[in-house]
């Protein structure tokens, strides 16, 4: 029986999993190892295979989800995977490559916003509520914290990591860790502050937010070396958020990303 859905010129693989009430558009290819939810709107023109998505998600159109990675490495008939969560906005002509291990697919998580021309690299973890603006690269093994935001025409290098709440400017390349709530701006993504409109927006209290602020100093703008202003903060009680920023430090492989210079900013100066 036709399934109304589904428009006709749509090829579906005889493997794949279409959810109840999921719409598939005209000249959208659904291939193998493929299981699809509920209530999703495939637009005309997408590629879908090797995938898990789950439910109320919205593609466009002309997006390729699934396809294999850009990895010299990665053997063709390797069938690795893709996981997208729930309430997605997936915008036209976004790019998502499966992963190139079997046990660790590339994720997108819940109610991300992926606008046009963006590209998620293969074994790539995304979290809840992030933002990739036009154009957007995020190269392979990248991996990016709930509700980051990463502005139209930046680059994100293979292996950095994004903390939560962070925030990268229009036209940056990040070579190195950006920690949580901080905005970094710049050719090589350096820091230029907190993303306070951010923090504000995510309800954070004003004495959080002063307590952020006094650790971004403590960390990135004192005369101290990183390992001494982590063990300083650790010697007094601190906030959730702050205890985050000094473990995000901690366990840094690549490297922080640094302040554009040293200043002499105050607590209140730092608001960019």
């Amino acid at each position: 029986m036709t399934n109304p859905n589904i428009h006709p010129t749509a090829i579906i693989d005889s493997s794949a999993k279409i959810g109840e009430g999921t719409m598939v558009g005209p000249f959208t290819i659904i291939g193998k190892n493929t299981v699809i939810g509920k209530n999703n709107k495939i637009g005309p023109s997408c590629v879908i295979e090797n995938t898990d998505m789950g439910d109320e998600n919205e593609l466009i159109g002309h997006c390729f989800i699934g396809v294999k990675p850009q990895d010299l490495s990665y053997k063709d008939g390797f069938e690795s995977r893709v996981k997208i969560g729930n309430k997605n906005k997936i915008r036209e002509c976004v790019t998502i490559h499966r992963s190139t291990k079997l046990e660790q697919p590339t994720v997108v998580g819940d109610s991300c916003l992926l606008m046009a021309n963006s590209h998620v690299a293969h074994d790539c973890i995304l979290g809840n509520n992030i933002i990739l603006a036009n154009c957007c690269g995020v190269a392979g093994h990248v991996r990016i914290a709930d509700h980051a935001i990463l502005s139209g025409l930046t680059g994100v290098h293979q292996f950095v990591r994004i903390g939560r709440l962070a925030m990268l400017s229009g036209l940056s390349g990040l070579v190195l860790d950006l920690p949580p709530f901080c905005y970094a701006t710049g050719t090589r993504g350096k820091l230029a502050g907190l993303n306070l409109i951010g923090l504000k927006r995510a309800g954070f209290s004003s004495e959080t937010v002063r307590a952020i602020k006094k650790a971004y100093m403590e960390l990135f703008l004192s005369s101290r070396t990183l390992k001494e202003s982590i063990e300083l903060l650790r010697s007094k009680p601190q906030v959730p958020e702050v205890m985050e920023m000094i473990e995000f430090c901690e366990t840094t492989e690549r490297g922080l990303t640094t302040p554009r210079k040293k200043t002499s900013k105050t607590e209140e100066d730092i608001d960019e």
